[in-house]
Parts: C-alpha cells; sequence; structure tokens
C-alpha cells in the first residue's frame, strides 16, 4: 500500500478514537486497532513511513499508537 493511503486511514481511525478522550487514550485504543484490524504488512510500512519521514501528516495520536506498536518490550 501506499504510504499516504496508510497515513490517510491512520487519521481517520485517531479521528474516531480522539473525538472523546484524551491522546494517550487515543492512541492506545489506536494501536490495538490497528494490531486487531490491519495486516502486518500494513503496519510494518506505515511504521517504516513514520521512521524515513513520509508520514508528515500523521495526527500525534496515530503517531504514538505507530511508535507503541514497534518499540520493542521492556523485560524485567
Amino acid at each position: 500500500m501506499n504510504p499516504s493511503q496508510l497515513v490517510k486511514m491512520a487519521n481517520q481511525i485517531s479521528d474516531f478514537f480522539s473525538a472523546d478522550c484524551s491522546e494517550e487514550d487515543a492512541a492506545a485504543e489506536i494501536a490495538s486497532h490497528l494490531q486487531r484490524f490491519w495486516a502486518p504488512a500494513m503496519r510494518q510500512r506505515l511504521a517504516l513511513a513514520v521512521q524515513q519521514g513520509e508520514a508528515q501528516d500523521l495526527r500525534p495520536a496515530a503517531r504514538r499508537a505507530v511508535q507503541a506498536l514497534t518499540s520493542p518490550v521492556e523485560q524485567h
């Protein structure tokens, strides 16, 4: 998929979840949605677009969600 299409879709999801909650809560909901409903290749391509600066229009909550999905899990 084209990165601009993925950004557009992620922004629509962000708008939905950001309407009624804080950016932090919205980011968690967006991450959950992306994990459940997006194919791994779509998530990876969006993350790559963020990393390469191709997703400048991505909403802050969606950006946080992508970062949460791509950051390594801390182990204790």
